[in-house]
């Protein structure tokens, strides 16, 4: 994502808590909210990578790469494209233990490169990937299902802010305060690490 994207997601999540959230305070909706996000940015990740697949199928070309590197899940490696020209390509992560131990150092390996998105997969972990990516939609269908779950059983149980401070308390259906961030250590230092962190970040960025 670039600077821009983040603050625009940044900015929305900071809208959706104060106008959101803080009106439809209960717990259930709270946490049904947080799965959802989560779900969804698993989602946009999941669908960049399946774009990027399809990218591949539909203009990846087959070839030899001799691999020049092997460190640390990164692949260095070196082939000539369709035009005559020497390319050389580094790919780090989505490579299997086993697809990385198939390689070695100065012989070659196949591969599938789309000059359209400068793009390159062995073709063993393109084969498996493609093969997989339905799969990987399991879990952001059952973080949603937790989320409703939630949603339903923890509906009665409201979330409150102590005013002027990051803190908060939430209460069950009779009003009783069960969890107070401001008197509970752990959650309080958990709140303050969590906030400290953010503004961290963002002074970093």
């Amino acid at each position: 994502m670039t600077t821009l994207q983040t603050l625009a997601v940044g900015a929305f999540l900071m809208a959706y808590y104060y106008f959101v959230l803080r009106k439809y305070n209960t717990l259930g909706f709270r946490l049904f909210s947080l799965f959802f996000f989560v779900g969804a940015a698993v989602c946009y990740w999941w669908y960049i990578d399946y774009v990027d697949l399809k990218c591949v199928q539909q203009t990846g070309i087959e070839t030899q790469a001799i691999v020049l590197k092997k460190s640390a899940n990164s692949l260095d490696i070196r082939f000539t494209d369709q035009a005559g020209k020497v390319v050389m390509r580094t790919r780090t992560g989505g490579i299997s233990v086993e697809e990385f131990a198939a390689v070695r150092e100065g012989e070659p390996a196949p591969i599938l490169y789309s000059p359209v998105s400068d793009t390159f997969y062995l073709t063993s972990t393109y084969q498996r990937q493609i093969h997989d990516t339905i799969y990987l939609l399991i879990f952001p269908g059952l973080l949603f299902l937790i989320g409703t779950l939630c949603w339903i059983f923890l509906r009665k149980y409201r979330v409150y802010a102590h005013e002027g401070t990051i803190y908060e308390y939430v209460t069950d259906e009779h009003g009783n305060v069960v969890l107070d961030d401001a008197r509970n250590s752990t959650t309080k230092a958990l709140r303050t690490y969590s906030t400290l962190s953010k503004l961290v970040q963002i002074f970093e960025r």
